[in-house]
């Protein structure tokens, strides 16, 4: 599902088009802003959208899911997502699915069985992103990419809007993915214009990535008890597992990065370590997984087949 997505129409689709003599007119809370670097700009409003015109230039940011549809709890299917561009494109004057793509906001709410926040301690690392635990979610960031985790229904309640009905008494957990920058490059494209968000091919790529993205995270796969065992290794191991599941997997791992910087253990050993710990949190004794993590693989990987 499509929520936010920045696009830029430029002077090449339009190149008589003086922008900021033709657009503001459609917009609210219009500001000029004289000129910069890059020229005279004008800022206004199309709904809940941010509108940038310049002289070479059209920009828009923002949730058009919430544009089209009124919020942003619902789902903006594929066909939804072709209506907002053409509603953008009536409101301004202007055929918006010519304009560049450049940042994608693609998410989808997973109904889970306990309160989201509990989820969250069985997220380890991810590679290629620096894991980040605030009080409203949770974070995986890097300067292009982003993955996203947090309480919608918290989020809705804070904001004092409305639950549909669909959600209501349930705990509703929202993953993000965000492609903030090199869009070609990450999704393997020479050009990508407001028209290919509703290419099937396209749609289904995303969907992939959304899946693996959370598939590549680090799961803390403990169980909640303890399995009965005759081996003293595999004792050793959930031992260990259970402490790693008590001060959390990412809290264990800083602490060694700490050992590494203090200069008490070398790069090789903080390696070896941190490989352990990482294969310890993955490991099923008994063949139990945890119930908790299995929850949440089986719902992504069923939304993405949904879609």
């Amino acid at each position: 599902m499509y929520d936010t997505v920045n696009l830029f129409l430029d002077y090449q689709s339009y190149p008589n088009c003086n922008f900021i003599e033709t657009v503001p007119k459609y917009l609210t809370n219009i500001k000029s802003w004289g000129k910069n670097d890059f020229g005279e700009f004008v800022t206004g409003n199309l709904d809940n959208l941010k509108v940038k015109i310049k002289e070479n230039g059209v920009l828009i940011s923002g949730s058009i899911c919430k544009f089209y549809l009124g919020n942003n709890f619902k789902t903006l299917s594929k066909g939804d997502t072709k209506f907002a561009i053409q509603k953008i494109s009536d409101c301004l004057h202007l055929h918006f699915d010519e304009a560049n793509v450049y940042r994608i906001d693609f998410g989808q709410n997973v109904i889970v069985k306990y309160p989201v926040n509990v989820y969250f301690k069985y997220f380890g690392q991810s590679r290629n992103y620096q894991r980040l635990e605030q009080s409203n979610g949770l974070y995986y960031n890097n300067q292009q990419r982003q993955l996203v985790f947090y309480d919608k229904t918290f989020e809705q309640k804070d904001k004092n809007q409305p639950i549909p009905e669909l959600y209501a008494n349930s705990h509703v957990l929202r993953y993000e993915l965000r492609l903030k920058k090199h869009l070609k490059k990450h999704l393997k494209y020479p050009e990508i214009k407001a028209a290919l968000l509703w290419d099937d091919e396209f749609y289904f790529k995303l969907v992939k990535r959304w899946k693996n993205e959370y598939l590549s995270i680090d799961k803390v796969n403990i169980s909640e008890a303890m399995q009965p065992t005759g081996s003293k290794k595999e004792l050793l191991e959930q031992l260990a597992a259970m402490q790693i599941k008590q001060l959390g997997q990412s809290n264990v791992l800083n602490m060694i990065k700490e050992w590494q910087g203090t200069g008490e253990i070398n790069k090789k050993q903080a390696f070896q370590l941190r490989t352990c710990i990482k294969e310890v949190s993955k490991k099923t004794f008994g063949g139990c997984r945890n119930e908790i993590i299995q929850e949440l693989d089986d719902k992504i990987k069923q939304a993405s087949a949904c879609w």
